[in-house]
């Protein structure tokens, strides 16, 4: 007699539903971090963004960036990328830092930071990127005068175990410095 997928389903299934830790420790101690990558902005500040946010880090050449006429300084461009136009914003200019066409004789092939938010995808040219950081979320903080007004804010706050200021993805995407040209476009 042969035994159907259903008859073997509730033997195979553990029926215990509560994580057992390898160890012994029981229950198993919640893990609240999440991944951020650190990137440079200005050749002086590392910053972080939610890993989760970002679709793509691609290298562009500059022959790639194809600039648009009556656009604010902070937009670089548009390139293609999977088949769609996307806009490039200079994340330095954007954050009121000197922007990097200022340095793309050293900047050969700058790199784009692809983040999507609420179905909308932009491209963030940034300098160089480092690492990917772990850690809570919760131990990020924010006070007054922690960074420069420019910045301030696209910034979500400060994270004194990694070092790095942690940038607010909303507030990039949905910037009126730029946003109010792209969407009549």
């Amino acid at each position: 007699m042969r035994l159907t997928d259903y008859e073997l389903a509730p033997k195979l299934i553990n029926p215990v539903s509560t994580q057992q830790d390898p160890l012994g420790l029981t229950p198993l101690p919640v893990d609240n971090r999440q991944r951020f990558l650190r990137f440079m902005l200005a050749k002086k500040m590392d910053v972080l963004l939610p890993l989760h946010q970002i679709v793509e880090v691609i290298k562009l050449a500059i022959a790639d960036i194809f600039p648009v006429p009556d656009m604010p300084g902070c937009i670089m461009g548009v390139c293609s990328w999977q088949g769609e136009t996307l806009w490039l914003v200079d994340l330095n200019h954007l954050v009121g830092y000197d922007p990097l066409s200022h340095q793309l004789q050293s900047v050969i092939e700058p790199i784009v930071l692809v983040v999507q938010l609420s179905g909308r995808s932009l491209g963030l040219v940034v300098e160089q990127v480092g690492d990917v950081d772990f850690f809570d979320e919760a131990a990020i903080h924010m006070e007054p005068g922690l960074c420069a007004p420019g910045l301030e804010p696209f910034v979500l706050g400060y994270c004194p175990q990694q070092g790095g200021t942690v940038l607010k993805m909303p507030a990039i995407v949905e910037s009126p410095l730029w946003q109010s040209h792209r969407d009549s476009s």
